[in-house]
């Protein structure tokens, strides 16, 4: 897609999306050093000089039939395919919102909507920063971009790179909803894992299958059945092995 996207640069904030929520569509803010980066259910993301702290807006008609919901897993497709020319082994995404080279995290999305007719798409790519004081101290190990490829590009020129991506996929989603990127996200799961999803009330055990058209994990239990979890109600989806 032929997008112009109106970029604001910064070399410190709290948080891309307080200052593109309250831009327009096609807007992306990013900044070098973010100091009270967010992830899902609140949690800190830690945005140290190096890596990629981004906002994309994009536009959203709150009359359309699509399932906004499923804008994270349009921004984990982004990622990937913005990455395919790489040839990462082990890349790979973890529903809902997580990048993963094998076990290690190389990126998290979190999307926010400040209005009927827009959505914020927040991504923070490990590249250049240094990444060894989250040793220990996040959920999941974690993984950069400059350790797995040579040359590595800039995080600037990378912002460039992935927001083309955002744009056509996006396009793809509006057009034609689930549909038009299920391959790419079949393709971007990996092999199928043991998970727990973990909910307020429960932990339910069985093989990631997919998901449904809202987005919610599909699990196959060990008799072979497929149950649906409302991605809503889920904490996490932890990986058993």
């Amino acid at each position: 897609m032929n997008i112009r996207w109106k970029v604001q640069e910064l070399a410190e904030c709290e948080s891309t999306f307080n200052v593109a929520r309250k831009l327009p569509a096609w807007s992306v803010v990013s900044c070098d050093h973010q100091t009270k980066g967010r992830g899902r259910f609140n949690r800190e993301w830690f945005g140290t000089t190096g890596g990629l702290w981004a906002t994309y807006n994009v536009p959203i008609d709150p009359k359309a039939t699509r399932h906004w919901g499923l804008l994270p897993l349009v921004a984990g497709a982004a990622i990937m395919d913005s990455l395919k020319a790489y040839k990462i082994p082990g890349l790979r995404l973890r529903w809902p919102n997580d990048v993963l080279v094998g076990k290690s995290k190389l990126a998290g999305i979190l999307v926010e909507r400040p209005s009927a007719t827009m959505a914020s798409i927040g991504i923070g790519l490990n590249m250049h920063n240094d990444i060894r004081p989250l040793e220990g101290v996040t959920l999941d190990p974690t993984t950069r971009l400059a350790d797995l490829i040579s040359p590595c590009p800039s995080a600037k020129k990378f912002r460039t790179i992935l927001g083309d991506s955002i744009a056509e996929i996006f396009h793809y989603f509006v057009d034609g909803g689930l549909e038009a990127i299920t391959p790419m996200l079949e393709a971007a799961w990996g092999e199928p894992k043991p998970v727990v999803a973990i909910t307020d009330t429960e932990r339910i055990c069985g093989h990631f299958a997919g998901v449904e058209q809202d987005g919610s994990p599909i699990l196959r239990k060990a008799d072979g059945t497929l149950i649906t979890v409302p991605g809503i109600t889920v904490n996490r989806l932890k990986e058993l092995i």
